[in-house]
Parts: structure tokens; sequence; C-alpha cells
């Protein structure tokens, strides 16, 4: 798989670039010359320009997981668990009790939760009266999404509150997709727009909730500082002190300076967000039954299983072994639950 992707990715840049510098030579007005390597390179425009609005390069991946809208009994329970993933969970009509680690939230109708990646949660009726909820199950780049929820506690918003204002029309709409008979190319795709809208609604309504403005440049540096980080976790699954010192540099900026700006964003230190990136990597990991824990460890650039599970241990409490035993109990009661 991944050998094919990189066959794509560099017979798609063979193409731009053959394509781009094909225009050159006819005489077009194309802004970029591709290279061997694919990378873009001088604007051979600029001479003629007299204003122009460019769009910054982004790369965003929104993974959707189970999204579903479900009317059950009064009776209905559903078994306390936690994913690696995040979770909205709307009630369209009814009353549902919403745990999550241990807090209890009466949720009625168009209260919205917003459940994060390995929070313990489970959810039952309120009352013998039938309900009806929507769930959405979604994965988005950390580092774009984290500022906002680590800060905010809990995710749990009443109908009339202004987040849950502002979200309702695209959670309402993505309800009625839910109700269409296929799911061709279309249909994903409008179910990929409302949901970036959807969460464009959810970062504004967070901001406002947490007043405290902060300036392009400030979110723009501790991004870059999250993407570092994130790539030495790919590379070697370490993080020294002489890493932070090695992005500080790069961005032009002191040790300190790159902490505190990156705590102004992140509600944590570099070393933490680390921490929590190879927490929830190692999590991910331990899900996924035909992998040893003896590989996971060596996924994680540990030399020696005893020292992961320390340090795994030091994190949740719980060594490798009881942690994926636990989740397989929940995985099976879970099951169980949804024959009945």
């Amino acid at each position: 798989m991944v050998n094919e992707n990189s066959s794509r990715e560099a017979l798609s840049k063979v193409v731009l670039k053959q394509r781009y510098n094909k225009e050159k030579m006819e005489g077009s007005n194309v802004n970029l010359i591709f290279t061997d390597d694919g990378q873009a390179s001088e604007d051979i425009t600029k001479q003629y320009v007299i204003s122009e609005s460019i769009y910054p390069d982004t790369k965003t991946e929104l993974e959707l997981f189970g999204v579903h809208i479900r009317q059950v009994k009064g009776s209905w329970v559903y078994p306390e668990h936690h994913h690696t993933i995040y979770e909205i969970n709307w009630v369209l009509n009814g009353h549902q009790i919403f745990t999550i680690e241990g807090r209890q939230h009466q949720q009625f109708t168009g209260d919205l939760i917003l459940v994060r990646p390995g929070e313990l949660h489970t959810s039952r009726g309120g009352n013998t009266e039938p309900f009806t909820y929507l769930c959405i199950h979604f994965n988005i780049d950390d580092k774009l999404f984290l500022p906002y929820l680590t800060h905010v506690d809990p995710l749990f918003f009443k109908a009339d509150s202004s987040l849950a204002r502002r979200m309702a029309p695209f959670l309402e709409r993505i309800a009625t997709l839910l109700k269409h008979p296929k799911f061709g190319l279309v249909e994903k795709m409008n179910m990929q727009a409302l949901m970036f809208e959807m969460l464009g609604m959810l970062v504004i309504g967070l901001d406002e909730q947490e007043g405290r403005p902060l300036s392009e440049r400030t979110v723009e540096l501790a991004y870059q500082i999250a993407e570092q980080i994130e790539r030495n976790l790919e590379r070697s699954g370490q993080l020294q002190n002489s890493k932070i010192e090695k992005i500080a540099t790069e961005l032009n900026i002191s040790v300190s300076y790159c902490n505190q700006l990156f705590k102004k964003v992140y509600h944590m230190s570099p070393r933490r967000y680390w921490s929590f990136k190879k927490l929830n990597k190692a999590k991910a990991l331990l899900l996924q039954k035909n992998m040893t824990i003896e590989a996971v460890a060596d996924e994680l650039g540990y030399y020696d299983l005893s020292h992961f599970s320390r340090q795994f241990k030091r994190w949740t409490g719980l060594t490798p072994s009881q942690f994926r035993n636990n989740h397989t109990t929940r995985i099976d009661g879970r099951t169980k639950a949804a024959k009945r």
C-alpha cells in the first residue's frame, strides 16, 4: 500500500512538472515550474502581477467512523468504553444520561457532548421513553484541533448555548443526509463538506468561550513546533532537549520563547505534547490484536520492553497487557449489548 501511494505521488509530480513546463514553453502565464523532485520553483509571472490573493498550501486529514443516527428504547445502555478518536453526541429528542470519566450529564433535546480521545464514557436512557441521538466518530489532524479542546472542561453544551446553536444547523443536515438511501460520491463529499463547516463553527464557538485572542503568528509558530514534534515521533519515538533546541533554532526563536508560545496555544509544554501524542499512538497500536506488545514497544522506539511497560503504566496506571485486556473486555461487552 505504501509503495502504491508513493508511486502515485511520484507519477502525479511528473505529470504536473511536464504540464507546467509545457505551458511555460508555449508562453502561458503559468505561476509555477515543477522541478524533477516535484518542488515548485520560481514564479515567472511575478513581473506582470498587479495584485493577487493566495490561499496557503493546506493538507488536512479528516476521517469519519461509524457515523449514525439511532432511535432507541428508554432501557438503552451502552457499556463504558474509550477510543483514540473524537466523538460528537447530539440528542435529537428525548433524554439521555451521558457519563464521561465518571462525570454524569443529563442530556436533553439539542444538548451536545464532545468526547476527546482516551476519555472513558458510557450512556443510557434517562427514563422509560425512547430517545434519538446522532453520533459522529471522527479523527482530524490534532495539531490543528487540540488547542481548542485541551482547556475546556467539560465539553458539554446545553441546547441554548451559543456553541450548540451554531452547530445545530449542520448537525441537522448531517442527520438528514444519513437518511439518504444511498451514499455515492456526491453524498460522501457533502458529508465531508458539512463536517468541515460544523468543525469550523465548533472552533469559533470555543474561541468565543475561551476569550483569549492569539495572533496568527503565535498560532502558526505553535503549529510548526507541533508538526516538528510529530515528525520526530514518527522517525525515532524520542524527544531529547537538543531536538527542542533544534526546532527553536530552525524557527529563529529562543528555546524559552518556543516553550512559552507553545504552552500559550496548546496549554501544555512541547514535551507534554510529545507524551500525549506518543501515548495515543501506543494505545492505537495496542488495540491492534495482530501486534505483540514487544512489536508495539519497538515501533515506539523502546529497545527495552520493561522500559515501555513502566512508562505506559506511569501514563495510564495500567500495564500494556492490562490496557489491552480491559479494552477487549469492553469490546466483548459492547458486542453482547448490541445483540440484546
